[in-house]
């Protein structure tokens, strides 16, 4: 089993940050991981041979990745707004997974992003960068029973989460970080619902037809049963992978204090919950009582 777990358990990493192109950000990978550089677009890169895989590095604007003309002028255009873009378009790593215990690497990474000019979530009014997560599951996770009590302990922490992280204001405006709606969260938290994994992806496609939850699930949703995700939602960008996908953290890279080492404790707090089966009858049931004071569950839930 891996939820819960720590050390040797693999997670990718996804942050993005401005003011700094994918060429500096690369050779800062390089620094910290070792590897080869090589270029893979216009503006994405790739670290290989790091010892933990390969890292990915890009301007996070899909448009400037495709090839529009072969070369032609739409290309040079492409090219030019793309180094234009680097004012306002975020760079993103992404990692490999990676074990867990690489964690303190990740924030020696980010404090020599910072060092060489990258700027976070709180640089600018209105950069809504942020901090992914990818924990990686076993197969024996990857079911209903286990993935539900993942979700279930994640909607009872949320609000505690959202208050610690102090999610910037611009994030919460944009939608890739929406909470879940009201509706969802009391038939996840009813004490009789115990759906198998058909119905429980189901209800997920239902009430979360989109990708930009705090708590993303169609990724392992759609490793699980692809075909059932696609025939519900057409959106290219979904990957299936054996993993969660947490979107909540921001990048604070201007905070010499943060740490993507802390936000991965943090997650690991949401599984360990999960596996404390009277801790969360505990606070399941404090919840309930809050809702059922106050007839706005929403309110009382996710303030």
């Amino acid at each position: 089993m891996k939820i819960g777990s720590s050390g040797r358990r693999r997670v990718g990493v996804e942050i993005e940050f401005g003011r700094l192109g994918p060429p500096e950000a690369a050779d800062a990978v390089q620094t910290v991981f070792g590897g080869t550089i090589t270029q893979n677009g216009m503006h994405r890169l790739a670290v290989e041979d790091t010892g933990v895989g390969t890292f990915t590095v890009e301007l996070d604007w899909r448009w400037v990745h495709e090839d529009l003309d072969n070369g032609g002028p739409l290309d040079k255009a492409r090219d030019m707004l793309g180094k234009i873009g680097r004012e306002v378009i975020p760079t993103e790593i992404v990692s490999p997974p990676m074990p867990a215990n690489r964690m303190p690497d990740m924030d020696k990474l980010v404090r020599l992003l910072a060092d060489e000019g990258a700027e976070g979530t709180r640089g600018g009014l209105l950069n809504g960068f942020g901090l992914h997560l990818n924990p990686e599951l076993d197969d024996d996770d990857m079911t209903a029973e286990r993935l539900l009590a993942v979700m279930r302990a994640y909607f009872l922490r949320s609000p505690l989460l959202r208050a610690e992280i102090d999610v910037d204001p611009m994030r919460t405006l944009l939608p890739f970080i929406e909470p879940f709606p009201e509706r969802y969260v009391v038939q996840l938290l009813d004490d009789d619902y115990s759906p198998d994994l058909d119905q429980l992806i189901d209800d997920y496609l239902k009430f979360n037809p989109t990708r930009n939850r705090e708590l993303d699930m169609l990724t392992v949703f759609t490793h699980l049963d692809e075909e059932r995700v696609r025939a519900a939602l057409d959106d290219p960008l979904i990957s299936g992978r054996p993993t969660f996908h947490w979107r909540l953290p921001n990048a604070d890279l201007e905070d010499p204090e943060w740490t993507v080492s802390r936000e991965w404790r943090r997650w690991l707090g949401v599984e360990r919950l999960s596996l404390d089966p009277e801790a969360m009858a505990e606070r399941t049931r404090a919840a309930r009582e809050e809702a059922l004071a106050d007839s706005d569950m929403w309110t009382r839930l996710f303030r």
